[in-house]
């Protein structure tokens, strides 16, 4: 079957049904043409079984029975059993059905008098002065949806500006008057020394809910931690990565302490962060492979965010085998990073985007049917995949919400959202871990072709079906207010996958809660660092004195939790440290690490209740 012809026909097919034009991939992975759904749907149980199958909603499955009018049987059949299926739709949703007939040549023709108006789409103005590597999407993007006044603007025009790069802290202003489709402080937030530092301490307070990431140490602050964990597990493979890299640059396997390059803890542009390798992971036709997900934070206060259902599956280009003195240094088996592996004489240039393929990049389409027919369940890896996505965004959100209020001085007054590619690796008994936080996925959508021996850049059709739905979707939630934001489950080829209001995750409020104290003790206009003299504020507060720690306690605390800071005030994970070490001296006699978080949370309460 030629599956893009098939789909260009189903597009046409649904032209009058945007209800159903969205969702025609849905109607592909279940084997359903336009020749089968005319020739082989008879009665309305197969449009009930059709309507199961793919999870339609009841308008959606009466407009597919509409267009199928054209077998006599199913329009007695159907003209008999409307007006009970009516009855459930709202007197809005009745004004919207619409028959239509289509002919053998394709061609639409209106059954009734009413017809069904196409759904319009909001104008959109986009900023594209900042755009970069993505501004070939934008542009497309933007063309696809002229009729409906999509419009590339310039300057500081527009509904939202577009940047290919953070927004420097002095321009956040921007946010204040056009939305910005960058979070301050994301940057640095996503950078995996960062990014290590919030898990593991996540882990520490959650550690059954935490064990979506493998163990990981920063270098050089845990050198001491990481030498006594490799003594105590000889043999373990480790994968350290440089802070600052990126595109797989500066990656190493390691299996001892020696293997580690000396320099890398000696300075701090060459800080590394120490992972456990994964050494089962799930394969595909014999080669590991990992995911890029697209989570779009549509809203930052209350945080939204969704997931794209598409991505892309990035494989390496040698059989996998596992790690052995002879192939440890063979990245292209061990590695899955883009950037390296089309490097490779094996990597396969792709532009199936639907059907099975052995391409070395392919859609997330294209390899839930290749796992499936291996005997793999897509649902069971997808919910995996989203409760590591649930809890990760659980463990960022005090952290986003903190650079949020820094930029803003406190109030609520920046527009903005943020793409994050997520990179996950699947194992053999299908556990998701996360690898990696990007706050700049690439959306560039074109591939360096050499075949001719002259390096050129053509459109790669797996990257524009993929990101062009990440992009155009994402700009249509984000012209949403936050209130309809959060109250959609779906959004064309989003899900939302977390709402900072749910009660899901209200029991891991620890680190909200000490934001909020740091918010009041920085004052009036939030600021990102504390002096002495206002976290010493703490001493005053009631029950924050014992016998075992009294006001000039507290400027000790601020100086220890400073030792070794680049920065002469106290910033965020810092405080965090501090108040554990409040939480030390105030419950001395009951502090272990057992009881360590159900302390933590005591002393916060008490804090936040008085402050």
């Amino acid at each position: 079957m030629d599956s893009v012809s098939e789909l260009a026909k189903l597009e046409r097919f649904f032209s009058h049904f945007p209800d159903l034009k969205g969702i025609t991939l849905q109607f592909l992975h279940n084997q359903l043409t336009v020749q089968t759904l005319k020739e082989s749907i008879k009665t309305l149980k197969d449009v009930e079984d059709i309507a199961v199958n793919l999870k339609l909603t009841l308008d959606q499955k009466l407009q597919l029975q509409s267009l199928l009018l054209s077998s006599s049987q199913l329009k007695d059949e159907f003209l008999a059993n409307r007006e009970d299926d009516l009855k459930q739709l709202t007197e809005k949703q009745i004004h919207l059905n619409a028959s239509v007939q289509v002919t053998e040549e394709g061609k639409d023709q209106s059954l009734i008098k009413e017809k069904k108006k196409k759904k319009k789409l909001p104008k959109i103005l986009i900023n594209t002065s900042r755009s970069r590597g993505e501004l070939k999407l934008l542009k497309d993007i933007i063309q696809k949806n002229k009729e409906f006044g999509w419009k590339e603007v310039f300057g500081f025009e527009g509904d939202v500006m577009w940047s290919g790069l953070e927004i420097p802290w002095e321009s956040t202003y921007l946010a204040n008057e056009i939305l910005l489709n960058r979070i301050p402080g994301m940057k640095l937030l996503a950078h995996k020394k960062t990014t290590a530092f919030y898990l593991n301490k996540f882990r520490e307070f959650y550690p059954e809910e935490f064990d979506f990431f493998p163990r990981t140490f920063l270098i050089p602050e845990e050198v001491d931690e990481f030498k006594e964990y490799m003594n105590d597990n000889p043999g373990k493979l480790f994968i350290a990565k440089p802070t600052s890299g990126s595109q797989g640059d500066g990656i190493i396997l390691i299996k001892k302490w020696s293997d580690l390059p000396s320099f890398s803890y000696t300075t701090v542009s060459n800080e590394m962060v120490v992972q456990e390798y994964v050494e089962k992971p799930l394969l595909l036709d014999g080669k590991k492979f990992d995911l890029r997900l697209y989570v779009l934070i549509s809203n930052v206060k209350p945080m939204i965010a969704f997931l794209n259902e598409e991505g892309l599956a990035r494989f390496c280009t040698e059989d996998y085998q596992s790690p052995t003195k002879d192939n440890l240094r063979n990245f292209y088996m061990h590695l899955t990073n883009y950037s390296l592996n089309r490097l490779s004489p094996n990597y396969k240039y792709n532009e199936e985007c639907v059907e099975i393929n052995d391409g070395s990049k392919r859609t997330l389409t294209s390899l839930w049917k290749s796992l499936e027919k291996s005997g793999y369940s897509q649902v069971e890896i997808m919910n995996n995949i989203k409760e590591l996505l649930k809890r990760l965004l659980v463990s960022l959100q005090p952290f986003i919400q903190f650079h949020y209020n820094a930029a803003f001085e406190g109030k609520d007054t920046g527009k903005c959202f943020h793409i994050l590619g997520i990179d996950v690796l699947v194992d053999q008994n299908l556990k998701a871990w996360l690898l990696e936080i990007n706050a700049n996925p690439s959306l560039n959508i074109g591939h360096e072709d050499s075949t001719d021996f002259k390096a050129k850049e053509i459109i790669s059709p797996v990257d524009k079906f993929v990101k062009e739905k990440v992009v155009e979707d994402c700009l249509l939630i984000t012209k949403k207010s936050a209130a309809k934001q959060a109250s959609l489950d779906k959004y064309r080829t989003y899900e939302n996958i977390y709402n900072s209001e749910s009660s899901d995750f209200k029991e891991m409020e620890i680190f909200q809660d000490i934001l909020h104290i740091f918010g009041k003790l920085s004052g009036v206009r939030f600021k990102t660092h504390l002096t002495s003299g206002k976290f010493i504020k703490l001493a005053s507060i009631p029950g924050m004195t014992n016998e075992h720690i009294v006001k000039a306690s507290y400027d000790i605390i601020y100086q220890k939790a400073m030792k070794g800071s680049d920065n002469n005030q106290m910033n965020f994970p810092t405080f965090i440290k501090a108040i554990e070490e409040i939480t030390k001296l105030l419950k001395k006699s009951e502090y272990t690490p057992q009881s360590k978080t159900v302390l933590i949370k005591e002393v916060v309460s008490q804090i936040k209740s008085n402050i």
